[in-house]
């Protein structure tokens, strides 16, 4: 690339951003795996304090059924919020990648596709067939089924004597927990496509 090339400046000023921007991915997916491993232990510790307490009913009980299911919900809460960050900068990668191929026909074609390829892998692919996206689900999956976990040991500690409020606390818990997983799956699997539509929209207001 000349610097006489028609384009040049902005040519360079795109290339300096998809560099940040690639920088900005790797950061926030090393975040990312820090926040899980965070929770885990974190989730780890207040069970296993728990379990050491097994005999005071009401500090087992509160730590399964309220600090452990609490736990897992902030983990998720900013494990998808990562996540949404990440399609969407994965996604304006792709455009940046777009506009450098126009720029310049002439080059390789195995220049400047990595977003490219990784969505139309995506894309293409079957449920069943292994994804990158799978680590999204999973660990939601994960933490949700360690609340249900949780929640099951404190409704076991508390039940005696305590039937009717245990089984009402049990019941909301598990609904708002399931409604809220459910939430953050729909909100992972569709969130590539809305922000795909999203700059689509902007594109054709733009032209």
């Amino acid at each position: 690339m000349s610097d006489d090339q028609p384009g040049t400046d902005w040519v360079n000023a795109v290339l300096a951003e998809y560099g940040a921007h690639r920088a900005e991915v790797v950061a926030a997916a090393g975040t990312q795996q820090q926040t899980l491993a965070f929770g885990a232990t974190a989730v780890g510790l207040v069970v296993a304090g728990a379990f050491n307490v097994w005999s005071n009913r009401l500090l087992a009980s509160a730590a399964f059924l309220g600090a452990v299911p609490l736990l897992c919900v902030f983990v998720l809460v900013q494990w998808v919020g990562y996540a949404a960050g990440l399609i969407r900068v994965g996604l304006y990668l792709e455009h940046l990648e777009d506009a450098l191929r126009t720029a310049y026909p002439a080059a390789p074609p195995q220049v400047f596709v990595w977003e490219k390829t990784l969505a139309a892998a995506t894309r293409r692919g079957n449920w069943w067939k292994a994804s990158y996206e799978w680590h999204d689900f999973g660990a939601i999956a994960m933490f949700t089924l360690l609340a249900y976990g949780s929640i099951a040991l404190g409704a076991y500690r508390a039940y005696a004597r305590h039937e009717a409020a245990v089984t009402a606390v049990v019941l909301l818990e598990i609904l708002m927990l399931s409604g809220i997983a459910g939430r953050f799956l729909y909100d992972v699997a569709k969130s590539r496509r809305r922000v795909r539509e999203s700059f689509e929209a902007d594109r054709e207001a733009d032209a």
